[in-house]
């Protein structure tokens, strides 16, 4: 495994704060060294260039003054050679057998030490043509020129300019630039921490948040800060998603309570039914009448439930097979009512009015729907009373009406009879039932377009009224 690699592999592991500490960090590193090398080269070309530029044109002026003493080397004079020179550019003449003929500043290093100084590795800023020698605490450059004339001896000229005289100065300068470097990584990691703790604080609270939500209790919600950035956008989406995970998780443990309940009910029926006629049916056959009866009443009941169960979950599975066609249905209502009232003895059901009507839907649905309307009236009218049923079409809408004279709805809880598993009951009367049935007729009236009204005072009954597209109106639209 190479370094990169076992790099890589122990950076997967920090928090991402450290990540973002380490990443911040390397960055603004990497910018001030930047920054402070670019500087350090501006410093340097500050310091060569100028000697180098300055040598370069006394020398290309001396050699003018060399050229017109080339057929006249008696008249040599050093006078002319120092109007020559940039100021800071010395002069030195040293004939080929080793005389000094030229020095325009005695007080300068001589060649020898220059000589025993000469750096062997110039910095890259220096040109090759040049040398550089550091004597004491100073750098030197220095660039020669031969001078042959003719039938003379010739002679070697040597250009000197002091690069920098105080070498401590410019070592002073690094060590200024690293202790910078050293300091903006110290900063640049203080600052990366806070930097990510700040930035990383919500999303640990979102984490913590999230620890706490399961699956019996999700009503925590993750904290939305001040500013409008993108943790608040992503907070928000988390709790929008929690909002809908919750209706559906809710209703899925009200289900479970309610379903074991509901079925607990028949179960202990047949039980204690199968007890009684393993014991004493055999001989009694009122016992045996009445046993078989209320096996079959508690089987029909578990048969609606299951009924009702299955149609609620294949309508939230979206695998509710709809199949809508023309129904006329003053039809329906009259096949409803009339099995109807062969099964129900205990209340006086009648139908008063049932206009003809022409509407476009699916005839198992709306049957189970009238239906549904009907057993709840039913269920919660005391016996002896009544369930009335009537129907008039008023231009494109034709209006169902069931009322009942039962035990009615408090204003409170008229905006919840539509909910699963919710039933009204009060002190007096208690309803037998599972809380789906009017949740299964609304879910029934939305694939319908089909309006529901609901007009109830407590203690005095209660009327539904369905408010139905007719098919000529479905179809123009």
């Amino acid at each position: 495994m190479s370094v990169i690699d076992r790099l890589k592999r122990k950076c997967n592991g920090f928090e991402i704060s450290t990540k973002i500490t380490l990443a911040y960090a390397a960055f603004f590193v990497l910018l001030l060294g930047l920054i402070n090398f670019v500087m350090w080269l501006s410093f340097m070309n500050a310091l060569f260039e100028p000697a180098e530029r300055t040598i370069n044109y006394s020398m290309v002026e001396v050699a003018n003054v060399l050229e017109n003493l080339n057929d006249n080397y008696a008249s040599f004079d050093k006078d002319p050679f120092k109007n020559k020179l940039v100021a800071g550019v010395v002069l030195r003449v040293v004939t080929d057998d080793g005389n000094l003929i030229v020095n325009t500043d005695e007080n300068y290093p001589s060649i020898e030490n220059f000589n025993s100084g000469i750096m062997t590795d110039p910095p890259i800023f220096a040109d090759e043509d040049l040398q550089i020698s550091k004597f004491q605490n100073a750098l030197i450059y220095c660039g020669t020129m031969r001078f042959e004339p003719t039938n003379e001896q010739g002679a070697t000229l040597y250009f000197f300019r002091t690069i920098t005289s105080e070498l401590a100065t410019f070592h002073r300068m690094e060590k200024f630039l690293f202790g910078i470097d050293v300091a903006g990584l110290i900063l640049a990691l203080l600052a990366g921490f806070w930097l990510s703790r700040k930035t990383l604080t919500p999303i640990k609270e979102m984490n913590k948040v999230a620890r706490e939500i399961v699956f019996d209790n999700m009503n925590g919600r993750i904290p939305i800060g001040s500013a409008n950035d993108e943790l608040a956008e992503l907070a928000k989406t988390l709790n929008a998603m929690l909002d809908r995970l919750q209706a559906p998780i809710q209703s899925q443990q009200k289900f479970v309570s309610y379903a074991s309940h509901e079925l607990r009910t028949p179960a202990t029926v047949f039980l204690g039914y199968v007890d009684v006629l393993e014991k004493y049916g055999k001989d009694d056959p009122d016992l045996l009448k009445e046993s078989i009866d209320a096996i079959r009443s508690e089987a029909n009941n578990l048969q609606s439930l299951l009924e009702r169960i299955s149609f609620l979950s294949r309508l939230d599975q979206h695998r509710l097979k709809i199949e809508k066609e023309p129904l006329d249905l003053d039809d329906i209502v009259e096949e409803v009512m009339r099995k109807m009232t062969i099964a129900v003895k205990s209340h006086e059901i009648s139908l008063l009015q049932n206009m003809p009507a022409k509407i476009y839907g699916d005839a198992t649905l709306i049957r189970q729907m009238i239906r549904v309307f009907l057993e709840n009236a039913v269920k919660y009218t005391p016996e002896g009373g009544s369930v009335k049923v009537s129907s008039r079409l008023d231009g494109k809408k034709v209006f169902l009406s069931i009322a009942d004279s039962g035990i009615g709805i408090a204003p409170e809880n008229q905006s919840r009879i539509f909910e699963r598993y919710f039933r009204v009951n009060n002190e007096n009367y208690k309803a037998k039932g599972s809380g789906l049935g009017l949740a299964m007729a609304k879910a029934i009236a939305d694939l319908h377009d089909i309006k529901i009204r609901v007009e109830s005072e407590h203690g005095r009954g209660t009327t539904f009224t369905l408010e139905i597209p007719v098919a000529e109106s479905i179809n123009n639209a």
